[in-house]
C-alpha cells in the first residue's frame, strides 16, 4: 500500500507542476503601416504613355524596415495577381529578407474589380524567421480608405487618403 501511495503522490505533484508551467502565449505582430499608396493611369488618348502605376511604401513595424514598391502595366496585361518585388532599406540582422505585394481582385466573382480604386492589396515578406503576410481591401466607395478621380481626359489618380495615414495592416505568420 506504501508504494501506491508513493506513486499517487508522485503523479499528483508531477500534474501540479505540468499546469504550472506553461509558456507564455506570443504577444501579436506589430502592423504594418502603410504611408503612402497611389494609383495612376493615362488617358489612353494617342500619343500619351501607357503606363499605369501602383506605388506604395510602409514600415514593417515587427522588422524595423521601411518598403517601397512600384509596378507599372498596361490595360492589355493588367497587374493582378502578379507578384512584385519590392526594395527596402535593411535595419535588422535578418540575412535574407524579401518583399513583395501583389494587386488582387476583392470578390470572386471579380464584379467591380479595378487596379485604380477596388482592390485587395496583398503584402508579404519572406524572412530568416518565417513568412509574413498581410492582406486589405481598398475600395473608393464603400471603405473610403483611398480617394481620387479621374478627369474628363481620362487620366485617374487615387491615393490614400490624408485622414487615414499611416494605415495600419495587420499582418501573420504563416507555417513553414
Amino acid at each position: 500500500m506504501f508504494p501506491q501511495t508513493l506513486l499517487l503522490l508522485f503523479l499528483s505533484a508531477t500534474a501540479s507542476i505540468a499546469t504550472v508551467v506553461k509558456p507564455k502565449p506570443k504577444p501579436p505582430l506589430k502592423p504594418y503601416l502603410l504611408h503612402t499608396l497611389t494609383t495612376f493611369s493615362p488617358s489612353g488618348r494617342p500619343g500619351s504613355s501607357p503606363w499605369s502605376l501602383v506605388n506604395l511604401t510602409f514600415s514593417d513595424l515587427e522588422f524595423n524596415n521601411n518598403v517601397t514598391c512600384g509596378a507599372k502595366y498596361t490595360w492589355e496585361d493588367p497587374l493582378w495577381n502578379n507578384v512584385t518585388e519590392c526594395a527596402h532599406t535593411p535595419t535588422t540582422k535578418d540575412k535574407y529578407t524579401k518583399y513583395s505585394f501583389q494587386m488582387l481582385k476583392p470578390t470572386a466573382s471579380g464584379e467591380g474589380a479595378s487596379l485604380l480604386n477596388n482592390f485587395m492589396l496583398h503584402l508579404r515578406h519572406d524572412a530568416e524567421k518565417g513568412v509574413y503576410v498581410a492582406t486589405q481591401r481598398f475600395n473608393f466607395d464603400s471603405d473610403r480608405n483611398i480617394g481620387g478621380l479621374c478627369s474628363a481626359s481620362g487620366v485617374c489618380s487615387f491615393g490614400l487618403r490624408e485622414e487615414v495615414r499611416p494605415y495600419y495592416i495587420h499582418q501573420t505568420k504563416l507555417e513553414r
